[in-house]
């Protein structure tokens, strides 16, 4: 994987390259095989979010569904009505013929393709999202440890860069009062006085 990491310094913004942004945020440029090994960065959230999704659309769909079912039986009936057809064997040839045939099985790969749409865009949409929580996770982790050269390193087409490039504004911020490891400048504090004792 190739990176690239652009930061925003106090005298200004480095001039942007391809595949980078200046908004402060630290970006990576992965290869098109390593992003669709990656698509699944939370597999359970993004699954979990996908059947939410599905559950909404199968709800909405039968709904559809039985309200066109409904309007079927009335105009079929209607029609029975019209030509006197009493013979049940020949109102169910009246009805599954092949037009209707061809008609359910449309609707059948329809619907397939809209499932196959339906979580390829979900997935899709849920990367963008919950692989920039994760980086921010790993950040939060390192910031805690006192590891303020730590910056968050997101793709150019996720979202929430707004809220990443105010993360590395604060370790920047934390950085410039701390270090960029405040218990290692402790150290060294301790061995420059240990030094300066010893020359005395």
């Amino acid at each position: 994987m190739v990176t690239w990491a652009v930061r925003k310094f106090q005298a200004g913004n480095p001039p942007a390259e391809e595949g980078l942004s200046n908004k402060g945020c630290v970006m990576t440029a992965s290869r098109p095989r390593r992003q669709k090994k990656s698509l699944l960065i939370e597999p359970f959230k993004q699954i979990k979010f996908g059947l939410y999704v599905f559950a909404v659309s199968v709800v909405f769909i039968l709904l559809c569904g039985l309200l066109f079912v409904q309007a079927f039986r009335a105009q079929y009936e209607h029609v029975m009505g019209l030509f006197n057809v009493v013979d049940e064997n020949m109102q169910w040839a009246l009805v599954t013929n092949d037009v209707f045939t061809t008609n359910a099985i449309r609707i059948g790969a329809l619907f397939a393709l809209y499932l196959v749409v339906l979580f390829t865009v979900v997935f899709k949409l849920t990367h963008r999202y919950y692989g920039p929580l994760v980086s921010i996770e790993r950040f939060i982790d390192e910031i805690k440890r006192g590891h303020y050269g730590q910056r968050v390193r997101i793709r150019e087409r996720d979202e929430l860069h707004n809220l990443v490039s105010r993360l590395n504004e604060m370790a920047e911020v934390l950085e410039r009062r701390h270090g960029r490891n405040p218990k290692e400048a402790h150290k060294e504090h301790h061995k420059e006085l240990a030094r300066e004792h010893k020359g005395k």
